[in-house]
């Protein structure tokens, strides 16, 4: 199944499920960039309208999993449009994230369905790149933490989710050094650093690709990882 057919089977099966309480629907992540591997998700932001019950979400997870046919899970989160304007968290997107940062990635993700939120309208903006940087070496400190105590993240964190992270605070790296317009991928974010062979993003994206990685090669890894992310905590690169 193409990728056009694939979207138009979730929107349907989303839509069929949640009694017209959809005011957007969007794609996000590596779906996109067509970069996806085998451990990859169809990432999906449901916005709601307040009469949605949020209860449900889980629900139709498993029905889009049962029945859209992807080799890559399906995964739907959902949030209410109200929480833009300061309304009570519902659903379980910004359990995860804070809202300005989780605007940095909505502003980037593709619309299947329904209303495009005007950012310019919202009385929360998406963070800065220099907030969002602060947002990512804060989350990369707490997991870095918890992998270093024992050895794993969490059940829905993967090593792999780990990666991503630095990946996140490089595009921040190409923004507050370069002036450059966020990168839309993995691999645009390593091209930018072609010159800088010893990038950490280099080795992130070998690794990425790797069908099993050792304990040997997660630390090893995670101690270049450490001292990025040092570097850039302090602010100890040019502007």
């Amino acid at each position: 199944m193409n990728d056009r057919l694939l979207l138009q089977k979730i929107r349907r099966i989303v839509l069929e499920n949640t009694d017209g309480n959809v005011v957007s629907l969007y794609v996000i992540g590596s779906f996109l960039s067509k970069e996806m591997i085998e451990s990859s998700d169809i990432d999906l932001v449901g916005v709601m309208k307040s009469s949605f019950d949020f209860r449900k979400e889980g629900r139709i997870n498993k029905v889009l999993n049962d029945s859209v046919g992807s080799r890559h899970r399906v995964d739907l989160g959902t949030m209410s449009y109200e929480e833009f304007f300061g309304g009570t968290r519902q659903g379980s997107l910004m359990k995860h994230i804070e809202l300005p940062v989780f605007l940095t990635f909505l502003k980037r993700a593709r619309l299947i369905y329904g209303e495009r939120i005007n950012f310019e309208k919202l009385p929360i903006k998406p963070a800065s790149p220099r907030d969002e940087l602060k947002y990512h070496v804060k989350v990369f400190d707490q997991y870095e933490a918890k992998f270093r105590k024992r050895d794993t993240i969490s059940p829905d964190f993967s090593f792999r989710d780990f990666i991503k992270i630095i990946f996140y605070i490089a595009n921040l790296e190409l923004q507050l050094t370069r002036g450059l317009t966020p990168r839309r991928s993995y691999s645009e974010i390593v091209k930018a650093f072609a010159k800088d062979k010893t990038h950490i993003v280099h080795h992130s994206l070998q690794l990425r690709h790797k069908r099993t990685i050792s304990q040997k090669e997660k630390e090893s890894w995670l101690n270049l990882a450490e001292r990025y992310v040092a570097k850039m905590r302090t602010g100890d690169f040019k502007t």
